[in-house]
């Protein structure tokens, strides 16, 4: 329920900025009420700040290879997990294989956020996996940040280690 208000908040923050934005251009000064002036001012340039800020920023794209020296001629495998299943959004990671023969090797893996992920950035840390056993599976640690950003600034860091069966 957290992640939903927070979403919710981000939300109306943002239709607030383009509100802001709209009134300047079409009525100048005249749209900061005198009770909001400070944080209407204060919303509308930090706004400015991330739209211009956005484009210099680097993307991560959260993935990790596992197993640099495999043969890429080989066939691959995509095993999917889900590591989190929250009410407005999930935390996924995906494991690709190299298959070599009857062995199932680790070669690279990634993890992003599905659903309403409105305020939140997540970055994959790292994994510990080993191959698939015969019987298709494997265990796994996997680590990331799970970053909740109001208005593009980060606000609270999560730390989230996660462990269980890729099968």
């Amino acid at each position: 329920m957290i992640h939903l208000i927070w979403s919710i908040i981000n939300g109306i923050i943002l239709l607030y900025f383009l509100y802001l934005i709209i009134g300047f251009i079409s009525k100048g000064k005249k749209i900061f009420k005198t009770q909001f002036k400070i944080i209407s001012i204060f919303i509308m340039f930090i706004g400015i700040v991330q739209i211009i800020s956005a484009s210099d920023s680097e993307k991560n794209p959260n993935r990790i290879s596992i197993t640099e020296n495999y043969n890429s001629k080989n066939k691959s495998l995509l095993k999917q997990v889900m590591l989190e299943d929250n009410w407005t959004f999930d935390i996924n990671m995906l494991v690709k294989y190299s298959i070599d023969e009857n062995e199932y090797i680790p070669i690279e893996s990634n993890s992003f956020l599905t659903g309403l992920v409105s305020g939140y950035v997540w970055e994959f840390k790292s994994i510990d996996t080993n191959n698939l056993n015969p019987n298709g599976k494997a265990e796994f640690i996997a680590n990331g940040t799970l970053k909740w950003n109001l208005f593009g600034i980060t606000v609270y860091s999560e730390s989230k280690t996660f462990n269980g069966t890729i099968e």
